[in-house]
This record gives C-alpha cells, sequence and structure tokens, in this order.
C-alpha cells in the first residue's frame, strides 16, 4: 500500500511539469485594425530564448532538483488577419513550441481564432470601442520524464501523461484613443473560462527492494503490476488503491477556471517605424486545485503579469521586419495553463520570458 501513497504525486509531480489563461500578446490589443475590407496581414516568426540572449538571467541554472524549471526556449508562429468588412477584424495563430525543463523536453502546439468588432468609432476624446470574441488552447502528444529521480523512498523511473490540452474561450472589451497621428493608447479588460484535460497517466517505478512496477492511474484509482521478474524475498505481482489517497489526479490536473484580465497597450510610429509596449495583468480562479495547494500549505499562483515590447521596421513596400520581447512574472501561468496543477504550483513564481523576430506581410 505504501508504494500507491507515493507513487501517485510522484507521477503527476514529474510528469505534468511543463507550464500553465490570457490568449498569447493579448498585451498588444487595440480596437483599430485595416479600416477597408479584404486588407489584412500575415505574420511569421522565429521565437527562441538560450544562454546568448538570456541577458536578464530568466533561464533556471542547471538542478537536479528543478523539475518544473524553465531552461531554452525555441519554436515559431504564424499569425493571420484580415478584415472582412470596414468593422469586423477575423484572425488566427499557431504556434510550435519547444521547451526544455532540464528533465525532459515539452513540444506543445497552440493555437487562437478570434473575430473583433468595432462598434464605436473615435470622436474627439471619445474612443474608438471594440468587442473581441475568441478560443484558444494548448496541446501535446504527451509529457513524459525518463530520468531516475528518488520521491518519498521510492525510485521513480519514468512518468506520463497522455494528450495534455487545455481550451479557453474568452470575450474582451478594447477602447483604443489616438491623441496624436503618431501615438495611440489602448486600454482593454476581459473575461474567459477556461478547461484543462488529459487522457491518461502512467508510471514505471522501483522499489526499495528492486522491484520494476508499471502503474495505471484512473478515476477509480491507482493499478500497480510488476513490469519483469523480481529477485526479492517479498514480491507482490499486482496491487490496487482506491482514488483519493494522497492525490486525486482527476481532481488536481482536470479541472476548469475562470480568469479576468485588465491591459494598457501603447503605440508610437514615425515614418517606416513602429514601436509598441503592452502590459496585461490576469486574476486566475480555479476549480478546487487552488484550494487544495493551500490547505496543504503551498501557495496558489492566482495572478500574473505580462509585459510584451516590440519594434518594428517597413523595409520595402508592404514589408515589415519587426523584434519582440515577452517577460512573464510566473513562467507561463495564464498562457499555457495545461500544466498548472497541485504538484507544480511551487515553481509558477519563477519569471521567464523569450524573444521573437520575424516579419509581416500586409496586403
Amino acid at each position: 500500500m505504501n508504494l500507491c501513497f507515493r507513487l501517485l504525486p510522484a507521477a503527476v509531480a514529474l510528469a505534468v511539469s511543463a507550464a500553465a489563461g490570457a490568449a498569447p500578446l493579448d498585451a498588444l490589443l487595440t480596437a483599430n485594425h485595416f479600416q477597408r475590407a479584404g486588407a489584412g496581414e500575415v505574420e511569421l516568426a522565429y521565437d527562441t530564448l538560450n544562454s546568448s540572449l538570456d541577458f536578464l538571467g530568466l533561464r533556471e541554472k542547471d538542478s537536479a532538483a528543478t523539475t518544473s524549471a524553465v531552461g531554452d526556449y525555441k519554436g515559431g508562429h504564424v499569425r493571420a488577419g484580415i478584415a472582412a468588412t470596414p468593422r469586423l477584424w477575423i484572425d488566427g495563430a499557431y504556434w510550435k513550441r519547444n521547451i526544455d525543463y532540464r528533465s525532459f523536453d515539452a513540444k506543445l502546439d497552440s493555437w487562437q481564432v478570434a473575430g473583433q468588432y468595432k462598434f464605436l468609432d473615435a470622436d474627439g476624446r471619445r474612443p474608438a470601442m471594440a468587442l473581441r470574441l475568441g478560443g484558444w488552447g494548448n496541446n501535446a502528444d504527451s509529457l513524459t520524464k525518463y530520468t531516475n529521480t528518488t520521491v518519498a523512498g521510492t525510485k521513480f523511473t519514468s512518468a506520463t501523461v497522455n494528450k495534455p490540452r487545455d481550451k479557453q474561450l474568452q470575450l474582451d472589451l478594447i477602447g483604443t484613443w489616438t491623441p496624436s497621428t503618431e501615438t495611440a493608447l489602448s486600454v482593454f479588460g476581459g473575461v474567459g473560462q477556461s478547461r484543462v484535460e488529459f487522457d491518461s497517466v502512467s508510471a514505471t517505478s522501483r522499489t526499495s527492494n528492486g522491484c520494476n512496477y508499471n502503474v495505471a492511474f484512473s478515476p477509480a484509482g491507482v493499478e500497480a503490476t510488476l513490469a519483469s521478474p523480481c529477485t526479492a524475498k517479498v514480491v507482490i505481482d499486482r496491487f490496487t488503491q482506491a482514488a483519493g489517497a494522497t492525490v486525486d489526479v482527476y481532481k488536481e490536473a482536470r479541472y476548469k477556471s475562470t480568469f479576468a484580465q485588465l491591459g494598457v497597450t501603447g503605440e508610437w510610429h514615425s515614418g517606416n517605424w513602429r514601436a509598441r509596449l503592452g502590459y496585461q495583468y490576469q486574476s486566475i480562479k480555479r476549480d478546487d486545485v487552488d484550494d487544495i495547494i493551500e490547505n496543504r500549505g503551498g501557495t496558489a499562483y492566482k495572478h500574473s503579469h505580462v509585459l510584451v515590447t516590440d519594434v518594428s521596421y517597413n523595409i520595402y513596400k508592404n514589408v515589415v521586419l519587426f523584434a519582440r520581447g515577452q517577460l512573464m512574472s510566473n513562467q507561463f501561468n495564464g498562457e499555457v495553463p495545461l500544466a498548472y496543477n497541485s504538484l507544480t504550483a511551487e515553481k509558477y513564481d519563477q519569471k521567464y520570458g523569450f524573444i521573437s523576430t520575424g516579419l509581416s506581410l500586409v496586403f
């Protein structure tokens, strides 16, 4: 029985330790897009952070204890938008993310679709106003940790979460002022709902007497079977444990949440140059999981701050080069919810960020 009590928290903590919602780049929201039907843009970018670019010291140093710490980040994304009418803007995006968590790599796909309707034009001190409705999410085929780790006296050799994913629905109200022909100021606020799910959790473990077990988790509980012949004096071929022992995987890593956000964006442009700076604050209320964390004496991370800045230059007709930086107060909390749970939350007090470089094609 003791093996079950040790394996359940170990499997979740070591396998689902990626990152945990506001949609990507919400800090740059604006009510104003192209006013001509059929006008639009396509953005292609490379996203990265490594030792050469980490001048702020955001990457965690190598450590056997940093099972949820973020190291290098690399990936890319494509974003596209079009003015369906002078007032209706439709956009979408797709990201490929490869995040190094020291003990394993997380390969994530992220997506976003949204429609934005400008229902009020700017007039004097009155801002342009728009409503934005969008859906977005993240998913991975699996998250697996292969390196050996000892947890509560049990040697844990691997753990896998199959098809972790999250989906969000979000509504924002955006107001944009244009104090001059070269500047714009936007404020926004929004609310949304989130759902985090996975298909299954499995693990392999080695007991103190050297026996290897395959462990499967279900809503009913835990089942462990002997993985290979064992020469120990006392060998149990198979055992089970009812749900609710120490940690309930299907309650603490699969959950719903609601969130609210506020933010402000400033923009300046002159000639071929444009610069933007955006700040976003988010508050998250998760069902069950944060209460469980706090009841155990831990810290639940219910808030996040994001700062995004970019500079772009129009190099030729409708071709624009840009560089963008994103800084987050609590790793990817609020942008990639799929792996926040009762046993990975402790790592979300760490800052993180990355840099994007690319080009936009305007038509």
